[in-house]
């Protein structure tokens, strides 16, 4: 693969993986706060799940965030140096595309209904609602 398709693709991944790294965790603060999870689930995940996967996203992200800075390395050093590159108003347009499709994505479970279980399913609050 070429250098410069391989510096797309990390950089897609990179961004990708912040947006759902942030979604996972507005989704764990406010939406399945702190002692919701033996009542309340989102897509059938609990708190406990969303914690994992959470973090899952997170070793994903760092990894993809380490090599996106080795592969920027001449850039983040001709930015230390002064040097700022030209802007591509084609890559910008791609990338406003690239970013309502991906927060559209990320705010899917921020906007599903919390569904409440019941004592058969490990619930405190009676029957589940749907």
């Amino acid at each position: 693969m070429k250098r410069s398709n391989l510096i797309n693709v990390v950089d897609a991944a990179s961004f990708i993986g912040f947006v759902f790294l942030a979604s996972t965790g507005v989704l764990l603060r406010y939406v399945l706060p702190p002692g919701s999870g033996r009542w309340s689930s989102v897509w059938s995940l609990s708190r406990h799940d969303w914690g994992a996967v959470h973090f899952w996203i997170s070793v994903a992200f760092f990894a993809v965030l380490t090599l996106h800075l080795v592969l920027h390395w001449r850039f983040v050093l001709s930015l230390l140096r002064g040097k700022v590159p030209r802007a591509m108003g084609l890559r910008l347009a791609l990338g406003m595309v690239g970013l309502l499709a991906i927060l559209a994505l990320a705010a899917a479970p921020l906007l599903a209904p919390v569904d409440q279980l019941g004592p058969a399913q490990g619930g405190r609050y009676g029957a589940p609602r749907h």
